[in-house]
C-alpha cells in the first residue's frame, strides 16, 4: 500500500519539477539559481493555496466529472490568480531577460501545480495511478506552461519600457492581458476532454516543451543582441567618464548642469558615481556573454570594492542630491537588473 501511495506521489509531483530542471539547464546566460527556483516554486504554491477555494468543486479538477463551471470558469479564475504572481515580479524587476521570464513563470506554475496536487494526493487517496499521471504529465505541465507563456509575452510588451532610462518607467497591466487570454485559452482548451484526459495530458505534454523551448531560442537570440549593443554603449559611455567629462548628450548635459551648481568635491562625487556604475553595469553585461559563451570570468574583489565605493558616494552625497542625481542618469531598469545578477553571481562565488 505505501508502495502504491509512493507512486502516486511521483507521478503527480515529480514530472514538471523534471522538466523544470531541463529549462533551467536550457538556459545558456544561468540566470537562476537553486534559492531563487524554491522561492518561485514556494510563491506558486500560495497561489494554489489562495486558488483552492474559488477553483471549484474537489472533483472538479480531476480528469472526471467537470462540471460547466470547471470548464468555462475555473480557467480564467485560476490564469488571473496566477498572473498576479507574475505581475508582481515584474513589478519588482525581478525578470530581465525573455529567458528569465519564461523560467519564472514555469516555475510559479509547477509550484502551483505541486501544492494542488498535494491537497488533491491527501484528499483523494482512493484514486488510481491513471489519475495521477494525467495530473503530472498533464495538468501540472499545463499550469508551467500557460504561465510560462504570459510572462514571456508580458515581457515582449514591456522591454520598450525597461530598456529606457528607469527614471521615464511607466508600469502598465496592459502588457498582461494578452498572455494572459493566451494561458487562459490554452487552459481552456486542456479542460475541454473530461472523458478523454490521456488525449489532453498527451496535446500539452507535446505541446509545452515545443512552445517554451521556441521561446528559448528567440530569447536567447534577443538576449545576445540586447547585450552586445549596450556592452559597447557603455564602453564608449565608461571611456568618456574615465577621461574626466560627461557624456556630449542629453543625460550628460543634465548631470552636468548638476554637479555646476554643487562644490568641487561634490561634483566630482557625482562623476565618479556615474563611472563607477558604468563599469560595473558593463561588467555584469560582459559576465553574461561570457556565459553565454561558456568562459564566464570576474574578478570578484574588484567587483565587491566597486559596489562598496558605489554605497560609500551615495552615503557622501546625501539623501536629496544623490535623488537628483538618480533621476538623471541614463540606466534602465534592465540594467538595475543586470546589476542585482552581478551581485548574486559574486555573493555565489
Amino acid at each position: 500500500m505505501i508502495a502504491l501511495q509512493a507512486i502516486h506521489w511521483f507521478l503527480a509531483l515529480v514530472p514538471v519539477l523534471v522538466l523544470l530542471a531541463l529549462f533551467v539547464w536550457f538556459d545558456a546566460f544561468k540566470l537562476m539559481n537553486l534559492r531563487e527556483i524554491l522561492l518561485l516554486l514556494l510563491l506558486g504554491g500560495l497561489g494554489a493555496l489562495a486558488s483552492y477555494p474559488v477553483s471549484g468543486r474537489l472533483l472538479d479538477t480531476l480528469p472526471i466529472g467537470f462540471s460547466n463551471y470547471s470548464r468555462f470558469w475555473a480557467p480564467w479564475i485560476e490564469e488571473a490568480i496566477k498572473g498576479v504572481l507574475v505581475v508582481i515580479l515584474f513589478r519588482l524587476n525581478r525578470i530581465g531577460f525573455k529567458l528569465d521570464a519564461v523560467i519564472s513563470g514555469f516555475a510559479l506554475g509547477a509550484g502551483f501545480s505541486v501544492v494542488e496536487n498535494i491537497i488533491y494526493l491527501i484528499r483523494l487517496s482512493e484514486y488510481g495511478a491513471g489519475t495521477w499521471l494525467v495530473r503530472g504529465l498533464g495538468t501540472a505541465v499545463m499550469h508551467g506552461t500557460t504561465l510560462a507563456i504570459l510572462a514571456a509575452t508580458a515581457h515582449e510588451f514591456a522591454e520598450r519600457e525597461t530598456r529606457q532610462a528607469a527614471s521615464d518607467y511607466n508600469f502598465n497591466l496592459l502588457w498582461f492581458v494578452p498572455g494572459y487570454f493566451a494561458a487562459a485559452l490554452i487552459h481552456l482548451a486542456f479542460n475541454q476532454f473530461p472523458e478523454r484526459p490521456l488525449i489532453a495530458m498527451l496535446g500539452i505534454s507535446l505541446f509545452a516543451p515545443v512552445a517554451i523551448l521556441g521561446i528559448f531560442q528567440f530569447g536567447t537570440t534577443e538576449a545576445e543582441r540586447w547585450l552586445k549593443q549596450e556592452y559597447g554603449e557603455h564602453k564608449a559611455q565608461l571611456q568618456v567618464l574615465r577621461a574626466g567629462r560627461f557624456p556630449d548628450n542629453r543625460c550628460g548635459k543634465r548631470v552636468a548642469a548638476l554637479a555646476e551648481r554643487l562644490s568641487g568635491a561634490a561634483a566630482e562625487r557625482i562623476r565618479r558615481y556615474w563611472e563607477v556604475q558604468t563599469w560595473l553595469v558593463a561588467e555584469a553585461e560582459e559576465t553574461l556573454i561570457e556565459e553565454e559563451e561558456g568562459d564566464a570570468a570576474f574578478d570578484g574583489q574588484k567587483i565587491r570594492d566597486a559596489f562598496a565605493e558605489l554605497d560609500g558616494l551615495k552615503r557622501a552625497m546625501g539623501p536629496t542630491t544623490f535623488a537628483q542625481l538618480n533621476r538623471l542618469l541614463p540606466f534602465s531598469r534592465n540594467d538595475y537588473w543586470e546589476l542585482s545578477e552581478l551581485r548574486q553571481r559574486v555573493t555565489r562565488g
